[in-house]
């Protein structure tokens, strides 16, 4: 028996050890999250905010990945709020994890009781750090800019849980 579940064992990892396949291949899925204490920027209208964000993606082509984002961000005490959903694309240089992208936002923004409606498009670029084969940490940096005031655009550090199956 012992034996048996030697020779299993060994032809899994061989298995797997041979597995040419990358997890930023076509017909591949993505499903990531960022944690509220794990989303940080700066705006001039919302200094720093807290948030929290869901994102789900799919690669058309290999390291090609079409990408739908969902996100509610709050300053502490509650005088800023935000309600973002978007939708774009990023792409990954290959197996290294290094990657870029951009989206187009909407956000709908409550500021001290005044509530603006705007289209925010945005720019980010990050590092996919693989824990296991299909799980990852997921540092980024990234631009938006704000169409209706320059104080709503901003710049600031995500870090998330992506999962590539």
């Amino acid at each position: 028996m012992t034996f048996a579940a030697l020779m299993m064992v060994a032809s899994m990892n061989a298995q797997y050890l041979n597995d040419s396949g990358t997890p930023f291949e076509q017909d591949k899925m993505y499903v990531a999250a960022s944690l509220s204490a794990a989303s940080l920027s700066y705006s001039k209208s919302s200094h720093f905010n807290i948030g929290i964000s869901g994102r789900v993606g799919y690669f058309f082509i290999d390291n090609l990945m079409g990408l739908g984002d969902v996100a509610f961000l709050s300053q502490n005490g509650g005088d800023y709020k935000a309600f973002e959903i978007g939708a774009g694309a990023r792409y990954y240089f290959d197996k290294v994890g290094i990657f870029v992208g951009a989206m187009a936002k909407y956000a709908h923004q409550t500021t001290l009781g005044s509530k603006v409606n705007d289209f925010q498009p945005e720019i980010h670029a990050g590092y996919a750090f693989f824990l296991g084969r299909h799980v990852t940490i997921e540092p980024e940096v990234y631009y938006k800019q704000s169409f209706k005031d320059s104080d709503y655009s901003g710049v600031g550090l995500r870090v998330g849980a992506g999962f590539y199956f």
